[in-house]
């Protein structure tokens, strides 16, 4: 019985679709999960009480959505990059909008600090606000051990495999 390819390439794409979510869905799992130990690693840290909580934790959320937004930012230079198969492929005006870019984000990531320092001392005392700080970047580093260590049990390190010549 000969079928047509339009119904297999449909019966393939159906077959494959629940593995492209169930893939998605661990990633979303995934982020979720560090989420978690994110809040409860900073709880433990800033020790806040009721009130505090009550006033930290909507400006820590405004606080993360604009760090998502410049990480997102920060990606998609990433991903031109990747895109181009290195800086040594793009041309000077590219790489010239690419320093740019990656210089306004840290500046603009300089701003952000300044300004939720502020933000948080209005709802924290300013040796929780310090507290904040110290915790998010040990938990940053915490990350990116759990990571090396992980690549690290796989056999793969971050050679010029993993990085190219980016």
């Amino acid at each position: 019985m000969k079928t047509n390819p339009i119904f297999r390439l449909s019966l393939l794409f159906l077959m494959l679709l629940p593995m492209a979510v169930f893939a998605q869905d661990r990633q979303q799992d995934r982020k979720d999960k560090i989420e978690t130990m994110h809040i409860a690693y900073l709880s433990e840290k800033l020790n806040l009480t009721s009130g505090e909580a009550e006033k930290f934790w909507p400006i820590y959320n405004e606080y993360k959505a604009e760090q998502d937004k410049l990480r997102k930012q920060r990606m998609d230079n990433v991903q031109a990059v990747i895109k181009a198969d290195g800086v040594d492929n793009m041309s000077d005006a590219d790489v010239q909008k690419l320093i740019t870019d990656e210089t306004d984000l840290e500046t603009h990531q300089l701003d952000l600090r300044k300004e939720y320092i502020t933000k948080f001392q209005q709802a924290i005392p300013i040796r929780k606000v310090a507290k904040f700080f110290i915790a998010e970047d040990e938990f940053k580093r915490y990350l990116l051990n759990q990571l090396r260590k992980r690549r690290e049990q796989n056999g793969g390190g971050m050679g010029n495999d993993d990085m190219g010549d980016r």
